[in-house]
């Protein structure tokens, strides 16, 4: 079987966060498969992660200072991918647990076929669910918990009525990639800034160049997204410009909703080439 080593890039106060990516990784340590190495990538200075992490995991979980670039999620992914030796990436953001024990092994069985998978159902809680899940329980206690309290969104923009396909994981929110693909595209785009856009630019770059892939959502994987509060207003404007003009540059429109298997009656293609 494959090797597959699974990346993390964190950038928020551990405590301010409710310690969710504790429950991020006791959901991949208590997975059928293990991967060779679990890599978190400490993004913002001051955020008692490290620490934490080394309490509680030990050498399990290994914790790289990704503080050069500040605050820039693409590239905390791409450190974390430069340590990795194994023939798969696995990326998860901190927040995501996933839902059942057998969803890695399934993940990499589907990677034998496939140069990248992303798009599974993602389920949302709500800002309190740390009032309801707990450290202390066993990790199959907390995911019957999120069961009944969890939703799947069916989000609308309200500036454009399109999809924003939140029901979907990405690919660095929970989705896996053949390392030598993803060196080959030279990883996740680090002019983005902040959040947003960085995992819908490498989808499109594969998508470009044909890579085979599925969507994890039509093999029933599924996840839990811990809600929290967020404002990504900072960098939606200035990244929204630069992954539109990467398409001009590239003469394409990538239509996302159609990338995830939402095909509208115009028969739209995910790549749209033009003159």
């Amino acid at each position: 079987m494959a090797t597959f080593d699974v990346v993390i890039p964190t950038s928020k106060n551990i405590e301010e966060t409710h310690f969710s990516i504790c429950y991020t990784l006791r959901s991949i340590l208590a997975q059928s498969i293990q991967p060779q190495n679990i890599y978190v990538v400490e993004n913002v200075p001051n955020t008692g992660v490290k620490e934490h992490i080394n309490r509680s995991f030990g050498n399990l979980v290994k914790v790289i200072d990704g503080l050069n670039k500040p605050i820039n999620i693409a590239y905390a992914r791409n450190l974390g991918a430069k340590m990795s030796q194994s023939d798969i990436l696995v990326f998860m953001d901190d927040d995501v647990i996933i839902g059942r024990n057998d969803f890695c092994q399934k993940v990499i069985e589907i990677m034998k076929y496939n140069d990248f998978c992303c798009g599974a159902k993602r389920f949302w809680t709500t800002t309190e669910w740390h009032k309801y899940l707990s450290l202390s329980f066993q990790m199959n206690h907390n995911l019957q918990i999120l069961k009944s309290k969890s939703f799947l969104p069916q989000s609308i923009e309200r500036s454009t009525g399109n999809k924003n396909c939140s029901e979907f994981t990405y690919i660095g929110n929970f989705g896996a990639i053949k390392k030598d693909v993803f060196n080959s595209l030279e990883g996740f785009d680090e002019n983005y800034e902040g959040w947003l856009y960085q995992d819908t630019d490498l989808i499109m770059r594969l998508c470009v160049n044909n890579y085979k892939y599925e969507i994890l959502a039509y093999t029933d994987i599924f996840c839990y997204h811990l809600g929290h509060p967020a404002d990504k207003q900072l960098y939606r404007k200035i990244n929204k410009e630069k992954y539109f003009k990467k398409q001009e540059q590239l003469k394409i429109k990538f239509n996302n909703s159609n990338f995830f298997g939402r095909f509208d009656s115009d028969n739209v293609e995910v790549i749209t080439y033009s003159e």
